[in-house]
Order: C-alpha cells, then sequence, then structure tokens
C-alpha cells in the first residue's frame, strides 16, 4: 500500500476498522443512557460557567486581572461544555455518519477547549507568580493589556485544536494513525500529550516556588500589623483556591494524556478500554470550578445567589450583610486597597 496515497473521501468506518476501534452500529441501552447523562452534565457546565463570568462582570470587587483570567478560564470551560454537546450528538451510531471533516472538527472543538483551559491556567500561575514576588495583591496590569494576553490565549488554542484539520493528521499516512483517535497521526497525539504535561509541570513548579517563599518570608518576619495579615490571609486564600483549581485539573486530565502518549509509545496497551472512562473524568473537570469557587470564596458564593435569586445589581456591589458576607467583604476591601499599596502583602 502507498503511504502517500490519501483517503479524503473514505468513511470514518474505513479508518475505526483500520485502527481496531469499535464503531457501534445501532443505539442501545447502554450508549442511550451515557448520552443522556452526557447531554446533562454539558448542559450543567455551560450553565455553571456562564454563571461564574455574570458573577465576575457584575461584582466590581472581581474587577482584577486575576478575576478576568479566571472569567476566561470559565469561557474556556463553556466552550468545552460546547464542544461535548456537539460530540454527544456526533458519537455512538451517529459517528458512522460523520465525514472526514465533521470528525476532525468534532476533535478539533475538544482540543481547542483543552488547550484555551491549559494557557489561562498557565497565565494565571504567572501572574501570581509576579504579583507574590513583588509583593502585591494584584498586577498592575492594565485592562489593554489583559485583553491582549486573553486574545493570545484563543488564538493559540485555535490554531492547535485546527492544526490536525489541515494536515497534520494520519488521512494521507495510514500507517501512522492512532488508534484512540483514528484520524489522528501518532506523532501529533505524542507532541500535544507531551506539551500539556510539560506546561502541567511548569505550573506545579511555579506554585510550589510561591509557596516557599511566602511561607519563608512569613517565618522571618517578627510582628505583623493587622493589615499585613490580613493582606497576607487573603493573598493565601486566593493562592489557595487557584492551586486547587490546578490541581482538579491536573487530577482530570492527567491520565487521559498518559493514555495518549501510552497509544503512541505501546503497541500492546489496550488503551481502549479505559478511554471513555478517561474521556469522561476529563469532562466532568469543566464542572468542577464553579463548585470550588462557590466553597472557597463566600464573596463568590454569595454573588451567585443573588445572581440566581434575581436580586438587583446594586445589592451584589453595595454593603455586605451577615457575619459570612462581611468577613468575605472584608478580604476583598483588602484587595482594593492593595491596589493602591503594593508593598503591604507579606
Amino acid at each position: 500500500m502507498d503511504d502517500r496515497q490519501c483517503y479524503y473521501n473514505e468513511t470514518i468506518a474505513f479508518f475505526y476498522n483500520r485502527s481496531q476501534k469499535y464503531l457501534a452500529t445501532e443505539w442501545n441501552a447502554v450508549s442511550k443512557l451515557v448520552m443522556g447523562l452526557g447531554i446533562t452534565v454539558c448542559i450543567f457546565i455551560m450553565l455553571a460557567n456562564l454563571l461564574v463570568m455574570v458573577a465576575i462582570y457584575i461584582n466590581r470587587r472581581f474587577h482584577f486581572p486575576i478575576y478576568y483570567l479566571m472569567a476566561n478560564l470559565a469561557a474556556a470551560d463553556f466552550f468545552a461544555g460546547l464542544a461535548y454537546f456537539y460530540l454527544m450528538f456526533n458519537t455512538g451510531p451517529n459517528t458512522r455518519r460523520l465525514t472526514v471533516s465533521t470528525w476532525l472538527l468534532r476533535q478539533g472543538l475538544i482540543d481547542t477547549s483543552l488547550t484555551a483551559s491549559v494557557a489561562n491556567l498557565l497565565a494565571i500561575a504567572i501572574e501570581r507568580h509576579i504579583t507574590v514576588f513583588r509583593m502585591q495583591l494584584h498586577t498592575r496590569m492594565s485592562n489593554r493589556r489583559v485583553v491582549v494576553v486573553i486574545v493570545i490565549i484563543w488564538t493559540m488554542s485555535i490554531i492547535m485544536g485546527a492544526i490536525p484539520s489541515v494536515g497534520w493528521n494520519c488521512i494521507c499516512a495510514i500507517d501512522t494513525c492512532s488508534n484512540m483517535a483514528p484520524l489522528y497521526s501518532n506523532s501529533y497525539l505524542g507532541f500535544w500529550a507531551i506539551f500539556n504535561l510539560v506546561t502541567f509541570v511548569v505550573m506545579v513548579v511555579l506554585y510550589a516556588h510561591i509557596f516557599m517563599y511566602v511561607r519563608q518570608r512569613t517565618m522571618r518576619m517578627s510582628r505583623h500589623s493587622s493589615g499585613q495579615r490580613r493582606n497576607r490571609d487573603t493573598m493565601m486564600s486566593l493562592l489557595k483556591t487557584v492551586v486547587i483549581v490546578l490541581g482538579a485539573f491536573i487530577v482530570c486530565w492527567t491520565p487521559g494524556l498518559v493514555l495518549l502518549l501510552l497509544d503512541v509509545v505501546c503497541s500492546n496497551c489496550n488503551v481502549l478500554t479505559y478511554e471513555k472512562f478517561f474521556l469522561l473524568l476529563a469532562e466532568f473537570n469543566s464542572a468542577m470550578n464553579p463548585i470550588i469557587y462557590s466553597y472557597r470564596d463566600k464573596e463568590m458564593s454569595v454573588t451567585f445567589k443573588q445572581i440566581l435569586c434575581c436580586q438587583r445589581q446594586e445589592n451584589v456591589n453595595g454593603t455586605a450583610e451577615g457575619s459570612d458576607r462581611s468577613a468575605s467583604s472584608i478580604n476583598h476591601t483588602v484587595l482594593s486597597g492593595a491596589h493602591h499599596n503594593d508593598h503591604s502583602v507579606v
């Protein structure tokens, strides 16, 4: 067989049969249940992350670069929900109806959402690293620069998701096709998995450096004013929140990326047995961040409740009421004040 021959006109079943990947012919009870649960999770993902974006938009206490990046992370998760929603309607027996172009689109949407999430998490890690080592709660980054960063993130994500569609696939090199993604070349999947895993390691190193620095500096300080302690506690609370978000992302995505690498380097490994489980785990990650924000940030939680209860916007931005709200309000007042007092964090 000539490896240079291209197979753009072949059916999806042709590629799946070559990769020995199961392709369903009809809907059974299990596949219908999986589709129903998948669609339900997708709807929750989109609504929950939309709630995060609205909360950050209407609450002035969240109008800082770190929260704009968190809103963009929510946008990436919202996009992931859309990508999985499209996947749910083009999986199972419906996969047979796809053309080469629509199959590549289906996978490209998921790749784009993952790249956007990784890039946002890296941007957040860099932002936190800069602020802590400059002894600030927030960077002096202007809104224009934040917009530029967000545009760069999405441009890079779209390019990464589109690369297989514009040529880095196995359609003209059929012997290099992956088992897990039968139209993707092993070289692309290997590059994509290693790129993301290396990025995970970089983020972990950044946060480890931050926590070591904060711990050492705190131990060296013998006395603190109440304002300094409050600023430090607020900064650490925010750090812990973004670290939990990063940790959840790594836990949910690393198994799938490792499985991709095994698919590339281990021809005898039965990776297809675990593929659906790890895909489901990755899908759940997009629903976790709003839950983490609700648990970790009382101000965010209160804003969520006010949006869901259709309370007026001035209540969101106004004076806090209740003990929990008051404590959270103090934290965010400190955040706002520290914007003008850069050397009061640690």
